[in-house]
């Protein structure tokens, strides 16, 4: 087995476990082997293994705007349109892992917010990057007339995060991608084409 040594390779070896194991059931030795490296490379970059979360956080939050920055970029598109292909593309990613890992910022908030102050920040980073992203993208949809021009577009981007990260929860327990489907049917198809068809 080929041995990997850099610092971020053991971050993408440590977010493939801790997406399935959460931080607490994450071992070191876990991480280890993984990323087949010896302990004292996972030491020479990380003096602790909040540290270690930290990284895995921002590495996630890098995968997810990989995945979602490009079609938010995307202006030969809806707006609304954008925001419900990344939830979309988010939802079969889901689907794909068998409906069991969800979401690390969701994870870890449950887990982690109270427990350690520093991660709580960097995941509130992180959820606050996405709702601004979303919000950004809303303004564009509220300038087009395609939503209401007494809608909040932050309030609506926090409550759209807010539910699709419960339905990620439900989800999991569920093991099935309905409930995130029917977190994207109830707002596109229903509550905003409604209010946006009848209060303009």
């Amino acid at each position: 087995m080929r041995r990997m040594h850099s610092k971020s390779d053991l971050v993408r070896a440590g977010l493939g476990v801790m997406l399935n194991n959460g931080f607490h059931g994450t071992g070191v030795e876990a991480i280890l082997k993984a990323a087949n490296v010896p302990k004292g490379s996972f030491y020479n970059h990380f003096p602790s293994k909040e540290e270690f979360g930290l990284a895995v956080i921002d590495q996630f939050r890098a995968d997810l705007d990989a995945i979602t920055g490009p079609i938010l970029a995307d202006r030969s598109v809806p707006p609304l349109t954008r925001i419900r292909t990344c939830l979309e593309t988010l939802t079969a990613r889901f689907q794909r892992n068998h409906c069991t890992r969800g979401c690390l910022i969701g994870n870890l908030g449950l887990e982690m917010s109270g427990q350690s102050e520093n991660i709580r920040q960097r995941l509130a980073d992180g959820l606050r990057q996405w709702i601004e992203a979303f919000a950004s993208t809303l303004a564009e949809a509220q300038q087009a007339k395609a939503i209401p021009a007494d809608l909040d577009p932050r309030c609506l981007a926090e409550s759209l995060v807010a539910a699709f990260e419960g339905a990620l929860l439900l989800g999991k327990v569920r093991q099935s991608p309905e409930p995130l489907t029917n977190v994207i049917t109830l707002f596109f198809d229903r509550l905003l084409s409604k209010k946006a068809k009848g209060r303009h």
